[in-house]
């Protein structure tokens, strides 16, 4: 396994993906850990996430050059032509002929009768390049847009619905494209701009974040789990959308605050940065391992308030009604804000997914909504751009709860917005993140005061 080169390890990785239904993140994780060359990590985690992000665009092409279907092929032998057409389209600093003689070569040593086919395909990709006859954009809008950007067909339905076609194709391009590394400084053990000095020593490219107080973007930082500042505990890898959670619901030392579905804890350890320690934090979380990793993670940054404990959202045992100054509940959703993210999610999810996760949303929120205490605070978000999960999730709750008034979020946010439509939405208590408008993740919030009525 030590000697395998970085395309050999890619279509390993992407193979195993296809195979054994693993999430490509966690494997690739895995798979860097036994290289030591940077290049060859970020040539490997390139070639996997642009692969993965651009197979169905792949396939529309390589398909043009083959007689038999794609899905008659070995796996290897198709991940080896993606990998090697993904080159040959997608990066152009990569010579065609190392594509090409890299393909051939992988495919001699492990699927060898198929090795003529291999080379006749990439050579016709090579002639072929970008000329590829897509669908009319006028007529298939959602053919065009699934197969020109890799989306599944009934995601690009929804979106063209609700933003037309030029919005839709903007998001779809941005989905696609490298996901920047956010991280959020540990404030209680560093300021932001010591972090990045010290970063900078260690040899990272670092920029400073403009919306959160907190955040840092890295530049090809290679093995983050490397580096001192990492592993002394004065940072943690979060994208600044989820970053705002913790400044909207803006929880004051000595406060109760309860995170109803907290794991892997980064929101959870943000409200505690900014409890300065002080206080105690109740973290909830259904799968014991997930309530572990919040566990390390509060151990990691030095955090001693967080209660981190096994439980259901839905019934957060041994909470009492009314006993908690602030609440958030990040709630389980169809995660479409991350596809930029998560090279592989776009193709783990199901429209029924959508259908059925307001029902468990508004149970959680709920039951997180008793544990309010008066004149308290309550903060819903997710990581997604659907409507049914994020404002018609409100509706339905504010409908049920006079008692929860919307809080304008505009004076609240650690950044000014600039667009009308989001200032009107934030002024009623909510906001709509895009990726494709604001350049972070997707994600959504809501936030409530608990007064009598």
């Amino acid at each position: 396994m030590t000697n395998m080169t970085p395309r050999e390890r890619a279509v390993h990785v992407l193979s195993r993906v296809e195979q054994e239904g693993a999430f490509a993140n966690l494997l690739l994780q895995s798979e860097l850990r036994e290289v030591e060359d940077g290049r060859d990590r970020q040539l490997i985690t390139t070639l996997v996430n642009g692969t993965l992000k651009n197979r169905l665009t792949l396939d529309f092409a390589l398909r043009k050059h083959l007689r038999t279907p794609l899905s008659a092929l070995p796996h290897e032998v198709r991940w080896i032509l993606r990998i090697s057409a993904f080159q040959l389209l997608y990066l152009s600093r990569i010579p065609a002929s190392a594509a090409v003689n890299e393909g051939v070569e992988l495919t001699k040593s492990r699927q060898g009768k198929y090795t003529g086919l291999v080379n006749g395909v990439l050579h016709k990709v090579i002639e072929t390049g970008w000329n590829i006859r897509w669908p009319n954009s006028g007529k298939e809008a959602v053919r065009y847009l699934s197969v020109r950007y890799s989306h599944p067909e009934w995601m690009v339905r929804r979106w063209l619905k609700r933003y037309g076609f030029e919005e839709t194709e903007a998001l779809c391009q941005t989905n696609n494209e490298p996901a920047p590394l956010w991280i959020r400084t540990n404030t209680l053990k560093i300021t932001r701009e010591d972090l990045r000095d010290r970063l900078q020593k260690e040899g990272v490219q670092v920029n400073i974040g403009e919306r959160v107080p907190e955040s840092l973007i890295l530049e090809n930082p290679g093995a983050i789990d490397r580096l001192e500042s990492f592993q002394a505990g004065l940072f943690t890898v979060q994208d600044e959308s989820s970053q705002l959670v913790a400044h909207v619901l803006n929880p004051q030392p000595g406060e109760r605050v309860l995170d109803a579905c907290a794991a892997p804890g980064g929101k959870t350890t943000h409200l505690a940065q900014k409890m300065r320690n002080q206080g105690e934090i109740l973290a909830f979380d259904i799968y014991p391992h997930k309530v572990e990793l919040i566990a390390q993670l509060a151990e990691r940054l030095g955090i001693t308030n967080i209660q981190a404990q096994e439980g259901d959202a839905r019934e957060l045992i041994g909470v009492k009604n009314g006993s908690c100054q602030k609440v958030l509940v990040d709630a389980p959703c169809s995660g479409l804000g991350l596809i930029r993210r998560r090279a592989d999610l776009r193709y783990h999810k199901a429209e029924e997914e959508i259908e059925k996760l307001p029902l468990l949303q508004l149970e959680i929120l709920e039951r997180a909504a008793q544990c309010v205490a008066r004149d308290g605070e309550l903060v819903y978000s997710t990581c997604t751009l659907e409507p049914e999960e994020n404002f018609e999730v409100v509706k339905a709750f504010r409908k049920a709860h006079p008692e929860f008034k919307p809080v304008n979020l505009v004076d609240i946010l650690p950044f000014s917005l600039t667009e009308e439509q989001d200032i009107r939405q934030a002024e009623k208590g909510m906001l709509q993140i895009l990726p494709h408008r604001h350049g972070m993740d997707g994600f959504f919030l809501a936030k409530f005061q608990r007064v009598e009525v």
